[in-house]
């Protein structure tokens, strides 16, 4: 049986990818939903993505800090890491092809 290094790569790219993505849609979600950011599951949700999106944090400096906010930074940080996971899947593709 012969492993495919190329495949598992892909595969592991695919997953990780879709897990950072799933976390940036649950905290862009309660975000919107103005979720207690006392409670402690939001609490290790906000610390756990904080990372991600600080990179981007100036596009939010003109929202409000309590309250409902539709999170500019974590929307962008969601396009970029799904283009970027995009790319890698589909170059890792074509040179699996050649």
């Amino acid at each position: 049986m012969q492993i495919n290094m190329t495949g598992m790569l892909r595969e592991g790219i695919a997953l990780l990818g879709g897990a950072l993505c799933g976390l940036l849609v649950a905290r862009l979600v309660l975000k919107v939903l103005a979720a207690r950011p006392d409670s402690p599951a939001v609490m290790w949700l906000y610390s756990l993505t904080e990372p991600l999106v600080m990179p981007l944090a100036m596009i939010d400096r003109d929202q409000p800090r309590f309250g409902a906010v539709l999170e500019l930074s974590t929307l962008a940080t969601l396009i970029v890491l799904l283009s970027l996971t995009a790319l890698a899947w589909a170059w890792l593709g074509r040179k699996n092809l050649a």
